[in-house]
């Protein structure tokens, strides 16, 4: 009996010995994190003075949508912890529940259609350009008579259009239609959320599907036609980021240096765009985003955020003079507008609510000027 106990003794030993010397489950991770430590710099305060307190700030990004991602990349870097700030990142999957949860954010990052609901129906300044998003994509049945001839406005009429309403998805169908002289009335609309259109579409519904991101991708891997995209047609809606105005009164230090380390993560992006899909990646396949490996690299690559310098003029530079303001334009706010037009024209807002956020100043320089002050330019 004492030889079995000491056996089985004996065992265990060798098992927990062996448990000890067990390589973690997932070593793959460890090295990601060492190869974007070491892609960050020496200096994880990228240039900027890190706070004296630890500073606390909520900011809600959206899943899967890469203009929202510079962010959490930095967070990952490190930087923030180098400038003494706190980051709460809390992750949405659409542009109205975010705003509906101000009240559990400090600054929220999203794109035109939350950006429009946001001036219209909020209180919230608009203090960021985060993206151009290029890859909102128009796609067709590779064996239906728009992809023999996509160009000809006949085949076009009557066609049923899959595709979220009141987002981008529905302004680039719009614009291409433009471009044949045909209109949204000219189709038959079908609204399908972003996350749903491509499931409804490969069931068989519809004739034509307007998705973007990762979906339009998946659509394309699918073998669905992309016809047209924001990019080709040289109208590219803007992503941009909110806040509270009573706390950018309070903070304007602190929110000025997030979107500094925002716009300098972005161009930390563009220089390390495999680090930067590994990342993108691995957090999708944490939050449940359905995509894969080469989706999240071709991502990437089509990530159109503005650099501190793109940020910055977009902010500082006027345009042209607008009726309804009054005044000349920020930059920045034309490139809203080349979306909120398009909503006021399809009758979603009015004019007169396009006209009072111009009116209020919605849209706050205070930060840009600040970032600039921040970095020497």
């Amino acid at each position: 009996m004492k030889k079995i106990f000491a056996l089985i003794l004996c065992l265990c030993m060798i098992f927990t010995l062996a448990a000890c010397g067990e390589k973690p489950e997932n070593p793959a991770d460890d090295t990601v994190s060492e190869e974007a430590a070491s892609t960050a710099g020496s200096d994880l305060t990228w240039g900027l003075k890190p706070f004296e307190e630890t500073q606390k700030i909520r900011l809600a990004l959206f899943t899967g949508s890469i203009q929202s991602y510079p962010v959490y990349f930095a967070d990952q870097l490190g930087v923030f912890e180098a400038l003494n700030i706190e980051p709460e990142i809390l992750w949405f999957t659409g542009g109205p529940a975010m705003l509906e949860a101000g009240s559990d954010w400090d600054m929220c990052s999203l794109g035109i259609g939350g950006i429009a609901i946001g001036l219209s129906t909020y209180d919230y300044s608009f203090i960021e350009a985060t993206d151009y998003e290029d890859n909102m994509a128009v796609f067709v049945r590779p064996d239906s008579e728009i992809a023999k001839d996509p160009t000809n406005p006949e085949v076009w009429k009557g066609a049923e259009c899959v595709y979220p309403a009141g987002t981008s998805a529905q302004m680039v169908l719009a614009a291409y239609l433009n471009t044949m002289g045909l209109t949204l009335n000219d189709v038959v609309s079908t609204n399908a959320d972003v996350s749903n259109a491509l499931t409804v579409f490969s069931g068989g519904t519809g004739d034509v599907l307007a998705v973007w991101n990762a979906i339009a991708f998946a659509a394309e891997d699918a073998g669905f036609v992309r016809v047209t995209d924001c990019g080709k047609l040289g109208n590219s809606p803007i992503c941009g980021s909110f806040t509270h105005p009573d706390f950018l009164k309070d903070n304007l230090d602190l929110v000025s240096t997030v979107v500094a380390v925002s716009r300098l993560a972005n161009e930390w992006a563009y220089e390390n765009p495999e680090v930067a899909s590994e990342m993108f990646y691995n957090h999708c396949e944490e939050e449940g985003f359905l995509v894969t490996e080469d989706v999240a690299s071709r991502i990437v690559e089509w990530f159109a955020g503005p650099t501190v310098e793109e940020y910055l003029n977009a902010f500082t530079t006027e345009g042209a003079f607008d009726e309804g303001a009054g005044r000349n334009l920020l930059k920045v706010e034309e490139q809203i507008l080349n979306g909120y037009d398009f909503f006021v024209n399809e009758g979603k807002y009015t004019v007169e609510q396009r006209n009072q956020w111009l009116a209020d100043n919605r849209v706050d320089a205070s930060v840009a000027n600040r970032v600039a002050e921040l970095l020497g330019k």
